[in-house]
């Protein structure tokens, strides 16, 4: 008995894996501390088995593997990590902009003091920024932002890796992308910190105007329980901003591939 072994697709299943297990260890919700190693393989190599497919009828990453010399092939691997790793920074990035404005709110409300234990990230967060969190993972599954974004990834399989054009383009992209992150999470936590600047000068008019009242003493409450009432009349937004950052993630990622979503 004889066994015919083709080693085209096997190097492009390895190359497709690298690239998948680099994005997953970034992309949230797979890069949970919460899902096993062994779970996230068996994820990249579901991804890599499909890429393979999608290879084997397009031209691409499967081409020239059969003829790759060792130096070539580890080249190849070590770009495919580079490339999966920028997809899924970037991805990661715009994903944290809910988290980002909860930590502005916890800031700006008082209570950022008290943290609790994020079961995704596996981290202690300040309350706010926890539930926003968590919101945007729900949100996230039940919308099929998570479809989305995979097939995003799987997309980017038409290029072999980042190109010269990619690379001269990574340094705009990255910084327009921080810009971005920056500018959302402000815009997110725009209600919440218009709200206490307002109780602020109203907490200063009040002390300067009465001062036996001893208003600050009560501030902290006040703005606690403001925040939370601000919160809660803006979660409504919240659909249409993961929405908004999910549509982003992908068409920037492709974008800095050269391909069209």
């Amino acid at each position: 008995m004889t066994f015919a072994f083709a080693a085209g697709p096997f190097f492009a299943f390895m190359l497709a894996l690298v690239r998948a297990s680099a994005w997953l260890a970034l992309v949230p919700p797979f890069s949970s501390s919460s899902i096993p190693q062994v779970v996230r393989l068996g994820l990249a190599a579901a991804l890599a088995l499909a890429a393979v497919s999608q290879l084997s009828r397009a031209p691409g990453l499967a081409v020239s593997v059969t003829s790759l010399s060792t130096a070539g092939f580890i080249s190849d691997l070590v770009l495919q990590a580079v490339t999966g790793c920028v997809l899924g920074f970037i991805t990661s990035l715009l994903l944290s902009v809910l988290s980002a404005a909860g930590s502005l709110t916890d800031m700006t409300s008082g209570l950022a003091a008290a943290t609790i234990f994020d079961p995704i990230s596996g981290t202690q967060n300040p309350v706010t920024a926890n539930v926003y969190n968590v919101i945007m993972t729900t949100l996230l599954f039940v919308t099929g932002g998570d479809l989305l974004i995979v097939k995003g990834f799987m997309t980017s399989f038409r290029s072999v890796g980042l190109s010269s054009k990619s690379v001269s383009l990574l340094g705009p992209t990255l910084l327009s992308e921080v810009s971005f992150f920056f500018l959302a999470a402000v815009e997110i936590a725009a209600p919440v910190l218009g709200a206490m600047f307002l109780a602020y000068v109203a907490f200063g008019l009040l002390t300067k105007s009465a001062p036996q009242l001893n208003v600050m003493s009560l501030g902290f409450a006040i703005n606690i329980a403001l925040a939370l009432v601000v919160v809660g009349a803006c979660l409504a937004m919240l659909p249409g901003a993961v929405s908004t950052l999910v549509d982003r993630a992908v068409t920037d990622t492709l974008g800095l591939l050269g391909i069209s979503p």
